[in-house]
């Protein structure tokens, strides 16, 4: 009996997973179907113009749980057989620590960052006073075909077929930035955008990345790169990009249960 039920619990996870999987690969063509966001509770227009913002994210899950990342730290965490919900604050640069960034100039199989067609493509912003922005700019021109892409793909695929959502925009993004000496990684998560097809203020599943500028992260998502408000992301995860679906990614969205977000006020900066 333990045999089946355990093989039960497996194949529900695998569904639920490639679910999660499918969800996490949209973030630039918008689709309506409405496993692609989480509806967002109490939002009012002043969260738009906002630079610190307080959540309240629940999941039914007792062990979900989120990050502190250079963009969010988690308040309070409260949890019950029912359930656990999360206060963060997300905004801009006020968590920024420095640590060890060699991992993050690291090269990996969707990276490439050593294939010529990498390292000619990031020969271009070699002199740039403004790198970051500048590839962040590139990346976004570059994917013309803004489309769902399943599973991801290497930097290298992105270059050539400029094709890809939200997760190709990071790839290609990271390993342009990793070829320039620049650390980088990408962030798995949510972000708040004011409409979503007919629906409004919701927090639709992303990836982004994160830049490191020589003094500071910087918040970089390529599929926005004029419109970037670091207090409208929340984190679940660092994505390492060796793999499609490395481990820490499959823990973290495996907690992820009956989702939902609640806007808590105005985080005052510090």
């Amino acid at each position: 009996m333990k045999k089946i039920q355990d093989t039960k619990r497996r194949k529900t996870l695998f569904i639920f997973l490639n679910i999660i999987a499918h969800v996490m690969y949209v973030g630039v063509s918008f689709s309506q179907d409405d496993m692609y966001f989480v509806p967002g509770k109490s939002i009012v227009r002043e969260v738009y113009s906002q630079t610190h913002s307080l959540y309240l994210v629940q999941s039914s899950d007792e062990h979900f749980s989120l990050p502190d990342t250079n963009f969010q730290r988690v308040i309070a965490a409260k949890r019950s057989k029912v359930g656990a919900v999360i206060t963060i604050e997300s905004g801009n640069t006020k968590f920024n620590k420095r640590g060890d960034l060699t991992r993050y100039l690291c090269d990996t199989r969707l990276l490439e960052i050593s294939s010529p067609e990498i390292k000619n493509a990031s020969r271009r912003f070699s002199k740039s006073a403004h790198k970051i922005q500048d590839v962040l700019n590139f990346v976004y021109h570059h994917i013309s075909n803004k489309t769902e892409g399943i599973p991801i793909v290497s930097a290298r695929t992105v270059l050539k077929t400029r094709t890809g959502d939200c997760t190709e925009h990071t790839v290609l993004a990271v390993a342009l930035l990793r070829a320039l000496g620049i650390p980088a990684k990408a962030i798995v998560g949510l972000i708040l955008v004011d409409h979503f097809g007919v629906h409004r203020d919701v927090f639709v599943f992303h990836m982004w990345a994160e830049a490191h500028d020589g003094t500071k992260w910087v918040l970089a998502d390529a599929t926005r790169p004029a419109d970037i408000h670091p207090n409208r992301y929340i984190a679940f995860t660092v994505h390492n990009l060796r793999a499609e679906m490395p481990l820490e990614y499959l823990s973290a969205i495996s907690a992820i249960k009956n989702l939902s977000v609640k806007y808590a006020g105005k985080a005052e900066k510090k």
